[in-house]
């Protein structure tokens, strides 16, 4: 009986698929790229019964495959979207590997699994891809209630995948409420945060701190929050104001006045 399982190990080691590296792109921002090439670079000592698969987030359908020497498919949320007639290699039995998808699209993020095997075995590894859309708007705003209570206000719009925002008053993440919504296959997302007036320094920087996890993306709104805001400096009062049209006759009479005065002081130092 050893004899016959030794014989089992030696046949699978000799017939064994091994996947050397599985390459999918970690975040791609929407837009900056045509296309992009998923990779899953396999090493088989058999060929027999050889298949290609990759699935994306679960293994209960592909949506790509390859039996060589036939031509490889597309399927399911993948089903035009990617270049069949892409080679990876020049090799019969690696060369349409790999996914080439053109025009990536956000709705394609997720885990991509390949899966390679043979009659006798089978080897498969998983990657996340992100493709991330920043946001189209983002804004902050201070709404002062009344002279106890301020409410702070953050927003995003545009954004995928899906966003966190934290408020903060000088660097102490405050209590919020939070709501976010999806449309057209974008997140908006808002979260507001009511404070005592009198808990806040005089003088505080509030922040609005948004994030996506899933890219690693990161982008702040701030501003300054004033307790006891600086009264408007009075304007200085006009103490004279004469209408434009009596205005030249006001002063030609002045001049006439003074004129008159000086002549009659010249006239009594010269008697």
């Amino acid at each position: 009986m050893w004899w016959i399982l030794k014989f089992s190990i030696v046949l699978q080691c000799v017939h064994s698929v091994r996947i050397v590296n599985i390459r999918v792109p970690d975040v791609i921002q929407y837009g900056t790229k045509d296309s992009i090439t998923l990779d899953c670079d396999f090493i088989t000592s058999n060929v027999t019964g050889l298949v290609v698969k990759w699935f994306y987030m679960d293994k209960t359908q592909p949506v790509y495959q390859w039996i060589p020497p036939q031509k490889p498919q597309a399927l399911g949320i993948l089903r035009n979207k990617v270049d069949l007639s892409f080679k990876v290699s020049h090799n019969p039995y690696t060369q349409h590997r790999a996914l080439h998808i053109t025009s990536p699209v956000p709705e394609l993020t997720g885990n991509y699994t390949c899966v390679v095997s043979t009659f006798l075995a089978e080897d498969e590894k998983t990657r996340p891809m992100t493709i991330f859309v920043p946001e189209t708007k983002f804004d902050m705003i201070q709404d002062r209630l009344d002279e106890n209570y301020l409410n702070v206000i953050c927003s995003v719009e545009g954004v995928f995948p899906k966003p966190e925002l934290v408020i903060l008053a000088g660097n102490r993440p405050l209590n919020a409420k939070s709501s976010i919504k999806v449309i057209e296959g974008r997140y908006t997302a808002l979260t507001s945060s009511v404070v005592r007036i009198d808990a806040l320094p005089p003088t505080v920087e509030i922040l609005c701190d948004m994030q996506v996890p899933l890219a690693n993306y990161y982008s702040r709104k701030r501003d300054i929050f004033y307790r006891d805001p600086p009264s408007p400096s009075p304007e200085t009062p006009n103490l004279v104001q004469v209408a434009p049209d009596s205005g030249h006759h006001i002063v030609s009479s002045s001049v006439l006045l003074i004129t008159s005065i000086v002549i009659c002081l010249i006239r009594l130092q010269a008697t």
